[in-house]
């Protein structure tokens, strides 16, 4: 994943924080909470992976 691909993530989180205060209609995304979801576990498996490589590489 490059840095480029993490940015495009933080925005898609930044939508679904919009949803989660409702400043989005919700029931154009019935999949935000799956795909919240989804995304922070890939964000938390990159930073894990960057620390692996920072300390082992």
């Amino acid at each position: 994943m490059t840095d480029k691909d993490f940015t495009n993530l933080e925005d898609i989180q930044r939508i679904l924080k919009y949803l989660d205060k409702g400043k989005l209609d919700a029931s154009a995304w019935p999949n935000a909470q799956e795909l919240k979801q989804s995304l922070d576990k890939l964000i938390d498996e990159h930073k894990e992976y960057m620390e692996h490589m920072k300390h082992h590489h």
